[in-house]
């Protein structure tokens, strides 16, 4: 018997709020602790030391509660120079500073302005590609940007809704900023944004503060062309509404 639209429209309507993918957002900022903790768009260096690192830290949150045993997350870059800089191609073993960058789940003694989901049970896998020398994921063609691709897997997570959690901290070294070997381009401003997080059970793309850094002062790169999503955690949840 076949169910008639009026009934199959109030079934659907019907349907537990369960089934329904969550939605939240994602934070990004300059510093070891995550937004909360030390909320910060702007990094400069002098690019006069090869000792040294600087640091970034991915955050996120979801609306309803969510679940998951992997994620996806994705950060995208561009330089104000037509082509990226040497500076940035951390690939190994071609990059001029490969082995300069790091990623980690680690946040132990971190700062408590998040919560710390992982506990030291992620693991971490990630890909630096660049249209110089790509990766074996999510190819780049603009000769002016990179893109951070992190996988992690760990054992089954809960997320309480509305509850911050950190993702993931990014270190970059200062290793060959500055005399003999010194790649090139340490000074150039640079845009970093932080685009979206797959779980299981949800895809974040909206900052929930901040999802935006600047590499040195006065770039001239919008946020908007690495792309980034310009939409507000209030202008998702109304979608929903």
């Amino acid at each position: 018997m076949r169910l008639s639209s009026a009934i199959l429209a109030f079934l659907l309507l019907a349907a537990p709020p369960a089934m329904a993918f969550p939605t939240g957002g994602v934070n990004l900022t300059w510093g070891t602790g995550c937004w909360e903790d030390n909320p910060s768009t702007l990094k400069t260096f002098a690019c006069d030391t090869n000792v040294g690192s600087a640091s970034l830290t991915a955050s996120f949150a979801f609306e309803w509660a969510a679940w998951t045993y992997y994620m996806d997350a994705k950060l995208d870059l561009q330089s104000d120079s037509p082509q990226l800089p040497d500076w940035w191609q951390f690939t190994c073993p071609a990059g001029c500073r490969a082995g300069s960058m790091s990623v980690s789940a680690d946040f132990t003694g971190a700062p408590g302005g998040c919560a710390d989901p992982w506990l030291g049970r992620a693991q971490v896998t990630w890909y630096w590609v660049t249209a110089a020398i790509p990766g074996p994921y999510q190819p780049v063609t603009a000769p002016s940007r990179a893109r951070l691709k992190v996988s992690m897997e760990f054992p089954q997570v809960t997320f309480i809704p509305n509850q911050e959690y950190y993702a993931f901290r990014v270190t970059l070294n200062y290793a060959r900023s500055t005399g003999s070997g010194a790649c090139a381009g340490c000074a150039t401003p640079v845009t970093i944004v932080f685009n979206d997080l797959w779980i299981l059970t949800g895809h974040l793309t909206a900052p929930l503060s901040n999802a935006c850094l600047r590499w040195q002062a006065d770039g001239t790169t919008p946020c908007s062309a690495t792309p980034a999503r310009n939409s507000t955690w209030g202008q998702v949840k109304s979608l929903y509404r």
